[in-house]
């Protein structure tokens, strides 16, 4: 036979037939669901995603860090420093890896897609958070999007424990980081207006 991948074979000749096979180049199996990322992609757009969300929250801070922004006037319990950074570290790693185990779940999940999709919808929402929170200096505007952000990172919670409870897991200190800024923003709000 001169067919090394038996492509040809009268097996896979009936599955393709049937609809059974997309492709043979490993990118979907034999029942034609597709596979999730490999590891090592999955691992780097769960990375770059949260990095690039990340980093366009400071590009509207000022660079006078420990007050984080000093035009903004802060509740006396927002961490500075040290204390921020080790937070807002274990937070963002853990969201990381919840992300990554989500791409990496199998794509007979049917909560999958929605997960990604709301993963997704949360990193936007966090982006312009902070544009209007920071950027803008819009405590309001920052207060109306914290709470569709918040519903965002809800959803997120509750559809990664029906991909992966491991996923919800490592979501646990974001939730509750979040939760915090919420009570941060307003505050802010309140004392803004």
């Amino acid at each position: 036979m001169n067919d090394p991948l038996f492509s040809n074979a009268p097996a896979i000749v009936n599955a393709r037939k049937d609809g059974g096979i997309v492709s043979l180049d490993g990118t979907c199996d034999y029942a034609g669901g597709w596979q999730p990322p490999s590891r090592p992609i999955a691992a780097l757009t769960a990375f770059i995603c949260v990095a690039v969300t990340c980093v366009w929250g400071y590009v509207f801070t000022s660079p006078d860090m420990p007050g984080i922004d000093p035009a903004i006037n802060y509740a006396w319990y927002v961490p500075v420093a040290p204390l921020f950074s080790v937070i807002w570290f274990a937070s963002t790693l853990g969201l990381i890896v919840a992300f990554y185990l989500i791409l990496r779940a199998p794509f007979a999940t049917a909560a999958r897609s929605a997960a990604i999709g709301a993963f997704l919808a949360q990193f936007i929402l966090r982006a312009v958070w902070a544009w209007a929170f920071f950027g803008q200096r819009t405590p309001f505007g920052g207060l109306f999007l914290m709470v569709l952000y918040v519903l965002a990172v809800v959803a997120t919670l509750i559809l990664a424990v029906r991909v992966d409870r491991r996923a919800a897991l490592f979501m646990a200190p974001y939730v509750t980081w979040v939760s915090f800024v919420s009570l941060v923003t307003a505050h802010t709000a309140t004392y803004a207006g």
